[in-house]
């Protein structure tokens, strides 16, 4: 089991795309984290990962420290060991928090959107001041102490031209591990869209040369996970989202929700599966996972059915207001990522490019 305490609303940027609702502080107290932990570990499925959500974590750092030596002290004679994961702007990632990070085996996800004027488009401090300074300074704090760490960057209309120079800005300080995800609520319109189209094509170019040139490989989710699919066949059941079943997040009330990305400003009964003290509703949770599991008629009849992320709940819950109906505009995305996922796997493969096949093909390396 995965369980995401989302600490408060609170956050010390304002980005243009935050999904999260406004800003408040209300934070997650100790008592509600307390019962959070407790009720998971009562559970049959073990618990695998605690993640630090909000708002910005890292704004509650005392907090964090005290949920974590409770983790610690609550599984110290268990044969379990739980992966402990901050996602933060990096704002605030000093020396000292993330050599403490360090002692206790954290892992690291940090948002930055790529390059300065990629980043700066879209995530700025509340006064307006630009962000990026910082933040590569945390990351660059964070690689030199060897932290795993993956950056998180949000692909919109206010930055989508700097696609690819941004994969090259991340390689470039020794970020291995990228997650390039778009901002589907964004105003997605023929002429964003076309922008989009371009910037893509770009960016699968980009990473096609950074493969040629590159002495070590490399992740990016955008790319991968849609090469991955025609490796595979498809997605497999253990690849999609876990949904409220091995996966739960917690509000700062102490609400249940299915994902982290649900909670919003925390007023979604609709999405809310329980709550601290009384655990699970595992009727209503049901009933919501059977909903988001249906497949449509029109979705059956598509030709890349196996290698969309149609089944992804919170993506459907943002762009249409269900988990269950799928947009057409995801569609059209999803179309374009396989598309230029395919044509960067083909130039490689017939290249026989060395990281790129020990990475997806391993059974085709020639002798």
């Amino acid at each position: 089991m995965r369980l995401t305490l989302f600490l408060d609303h609170a956050c010390n940027l304002a980005c243009t795309y935050c999904y999260n609702g406004e800003k408040f502080k209300n934070p997650m107290t100790m008592d509600t984290a307390r019962k959070a932990v407790d009720l998971v570990l009562a559970m049959d499925s073990p618990l695998a990962q605690v993640g630090f959500f909000g708002g910005e974590p890292m704004l509650h750092f005392d907090l964090m420290k005290e949920i974590t030596r409770y983790i610690e002290h609550r599984t110290h004679a268990t044969a379990e060991k739980v992966k402990l994961v901050l996602t933060t702007n990096g704002t605030l990632l000093t020396q000292e928090s993330l050599e403490w990070m360090k002692q206790h085996y954290f892992h690291l996800g940090v948002s930055i959107d790529g390059n300065a004027a990629a980043h700066n488009a879209c995530r700025r401090y509340v006064n307006d001041r630009n962000s990026h300074e910082e933040v590569e300074a945390g990351i660059k704090r964070a690689l030199a102490l060897h932290l795993p760490l993956k950056t998180i960057s949000v692909v919109d209309p206010l930055n989508v031209e700097h696609m690819a120079d941004s994969l090259e800005y991340l390689l470039g300080f020794g970020i291995r591990n990228m997650s390039f995800n778009l901002n589907y609520e964004a105003q997605w319109d023929e002429t964003n869209l076309e922008r989009f189209k371009n910037a893509f094509t770009a960016f699968t170019d980009r990473y096609i040369e950074l493969y040629r040139s590159e002495p070590q490989p490399f992740r990016v989710n955008i790319l991968d996970s849609k090469i991955v699919t025609h490796v595979k066949g498809g997605f497999a059941c253990t690849d999609r989202c876990d949904f409220g079943c091995q996966e739960l997040a917690v509000s700062p009330t102490g609400k249940l929700y299915p994902c982290d990305r649900l909670i919003g400003e925390d007023d979604r009964e609709d999405v809310v599966i329980g709550d601290v003290v009384r655990g699970v509703d595992i009727k209503k949770r049901d009933n919501l996972v059977h909903t988001k599991n249906v497949e449509l008629d029109e979705c059956r009849e598509c030709d890349i059915v196996d290698r969309c992320m149609h089944w992804c709940g919170c993506v459907n819950y943002a762009m249409t207001g269900s988990v269950a109906e799928v947009s057409g505009l995801l569609c059209w995305f999803e179309q374009i990522m396989v598309e230029q996922a395919d044509r960067a796997a083909n130039t490689l493969f017939v290249e026989q490019n060395e990281n790129f096949v020990k990475r997806f093909y391993k059974f085709a390396l020639k002798p």
